[in-house]
């Protein structure tokens, strides 16, 4: 185990004195889908096998340098490291392509709800801010079940979605393609690029090193260093056509 998975782990103690969400994949799981085609360090287009729900993009689409998050929305280490790329996204947003993707882990009983309901506000538009606004109130959805649930969702996306259609945004929780679109993040992670835990960050499709760091602020330091080399590069092949055959896992 590292010192970055630990500093998680210490943050989730700290939160719920000793219980920890914190969780590992069987990788034997979930492998009916052959995803072995698709570039994961691309920014990934609408397609069949997602639902028909591109990668959710903010920054330069056309960057060269693409950073991909793969995270579960119930993860506290998730959201603690939310500020931390949101102020890496302020200082790169002209440069580099941050997308996210659905890793929602089976120990978190509401991970994948909260997932469905970041795609339900992506059909409208607000994907990025019913993203902030799930993790900001983590608090208030981590514990409820059914109607409860529901409502918190429809509140939280009525408060970023001054315009928005509460009653599309109910509707669409169930909605067949938002289930498509989770299920081909989760098996693109898992499957291709070797996900195990969250918060996991690749660069162009490599796995942040993450196994010397202590803290976020550290993340954030090594993710700059990736980032400013991937820039200074001539040419960066993040093309869909094909895959990168170097990906390394993430540190346990």
């Amino acid at each position: 185990m590292n010192k970055f998975t630990v500093a998680i782990i210490a943050v989730i103690l700290a939160a719920f004195g000793g219980l920890v969400g914190y969780s590992f994949y069987n990788k034997n799981q979930n492998k009916e889908a052959d995803l072995s085609n698709i570039n994961t360090g691309a920014i990934i287009e609408a397609m069949d096998e997602n639902g028909n729900i591109a990668d959710h993009v903010r920054g330069n689409a056309s960057s060269k340098v693409v950073v991909v998050e793969y995270a579960d929305y119930q993860c506290l280490g998730c959201a603690s490291m939310t500020p931390h790329l949101d102020k890496i996204y302020e200082e790169y947003k002209d440069d580099v392509a941050f997308v996210f993707r659905n890793f929602p882990l089976k120990s978190h009983q509401n991970a994948r709800a909260a997932s469905a309901a970041a795609e339900a506000a992506a059909k409208q538009g607000y994907f990025w801010e019913m993203y902030d606004t799930i993790y900001s109130n983590r608090s208030s959805w981590i514990e409820q079940t059914g109607e409860a649930r529901t409502n918190t969702f429809a509140e939280l996306f009525a408060g970023v979605a001054k315009d928005g259609d509460i009653d599309q945004f109910r509707s669409d929780l169930s909605d067949e393609n938002i289930l498509k679109k989770i299920d081909f993040d989760y098996k693109l992670g898992l499957n291709e690029d070797n996900v195990t835990a969250t918060p996991a960050l690749y660069v162009n499709g490599v796995a942040l090193d993450v196994a010397s760091v202590e803290t976020f602020d550290d993340v954030e330091d090594l993710l700059r260093k990736e980032i400013d080399k991937k820039l200074a590069e001539d040419t960066v092949d993040t093309s869909s056509a094909d895959v990168e055959a170097d990906k390394k896992t993430v540190e346990e």
